[in-house]
């Protein structure tokens, strides 16, 4: 390892105790220590902003398909940082870059984890709420790989005053598509009207939810996609046009529980509509990443993508933003600024 002087002071978020049920600020432990100084192909990343993911709520099990966070480990997060050290020809000083960069305030790293961000004039917010992985990339191959949106079609979407869920949204509307999108609360519905444009909407915390989607789509729906799972699952099921498409992009409702997933009820429907459901991780299609981030810049420079962003003050906060995502407490992509 180089010798380096003058490393910073850095914080990080592990895990305390495994949640019982949706995480909770007390599970979590915050520490401070000495940043680590990269070795011969590894940077340290000063981290910018964090995303706040439902994904994460997995690794927090004893056994999970993102990997499991051990007792006392570090809270795995995606977001963007500068490089301030850098052992690698793959970067060098300076260079903003997007990855794994975990809760904590500086990350080392090998430089194979991390990716240049291209576009380093965008702040990192737009960069993880519109370009990012977990956020416009996968809204773009869900509804345009996955759900095959077409012109006219009607589209519900659930979760969708979410960073997936409003994308989805307008990506939809692109196409021509007339959308309905499933919120918890008035003030989130105002959003989804109001910023994200869309043509009706569904408050699941005080209107009937199969009653409002016969009113929006009196002959069915075309393509669901679902971002909640559970109950939401089944009436949409119940409300399927012929030859309609199901896409299972997340189920938040049902994280906090493995081991005792509320599965769909109503799974004959697709047989009678002659209908699909299809899930898929955003993974299947990193082929295609760079296209993809081409189409969403060019939307976003255009101003036909807007996404409401959440944003929480300080590293500390991370466990408190968490928190948010499992109780409804924001409205568009929650993230934390470093």
């Amino acid at each position: 390892m180089s010798e380096i002087s003058n490393l910073p002071n850095s914080k990080k978020i592990i895990l305390k105790t495994r949640p019982n049920g949706d995480p909770v600020v007390s599970d979590f432990d915050i520490i401070e220590e000495i940043a680590k100084a990269p070795d011969d192909g590894e940077v340290l990343v000063e981290v910018q902003a964090l995303e706040i993911g439902a994904w994460i709520r997995t690794t927090l099990n004893e056994t999970a398909f993102h990997g499991s966070t051990p007792i006392d480990g570090t809270i795995p997060a995606l977001g963007n940082g500068k490089v301030i050290i850098s052992k690698s020809d793959k970067f060098k000083e300076g260079d903003i870059v997007t990855g794994p960069l975990m809760a904590q305030s500086y990350t080392t790293m090998p430089a194979d984890f991390f990716t240049k961000v291209t576009n380093p004039e965008i702040d990192p917010f737009t960069q993880i709420g519109v370009l990012g992985v977990t956020t416009g990339l996968t809204a773009y191959f869900g509804i345009y790989d996955v759900g095959q949106v077409k012109e006219d079609e009607i589209v519900l979407v659930s979760g969708a005053a979410g960073g997936v869920g409003a994308l989805v949204c307008q990506l939809a509307k692109l196409k021509g598509a007339k959308v309905i999108g499933i919120a918890g609360g008035r003030e989130k519905c105002d959003v989804l009207i109001n910023e994200v444009g869309v043509d009706g909407t569904i408050d699941y915390k005080s209107e009937d939810i199969d009653k409002k989607i016969k009113e929006f789509a009196p002959e069915g729906i075309d393509i669901f996609f679902d971002n909640v799972g559970g109950e939401i699952l089944d009436f949409a099921l119940d409300n399927l046009r012929d030859r309609a498409r199901v896409v299972i992009c997340g189920a938040i409702s049902q994280y906090s529980h493995h081991d005792k997933v509320d599965g769909p009820s109503l799974y004959l429907r697709l047989a009678e509509k002659y209908a699909r459901m299809e899930g898929f991780t955003v993974m299947h299609f990193e082929e295609h990443y760079e296209k993809a981030s081409k189409e969403l810049l060019d939307l976003h420079n255009q101003g036909k993508l807007k996404v409401p962003f959440h944003i929480e003050e300080g590293i500390d906060n991370f466990p408190l933003a968490l928190q948010k995502l499992f109780t409804g407490g924001n409205t568009g992509k929650l993230m934390v600024k470093v």
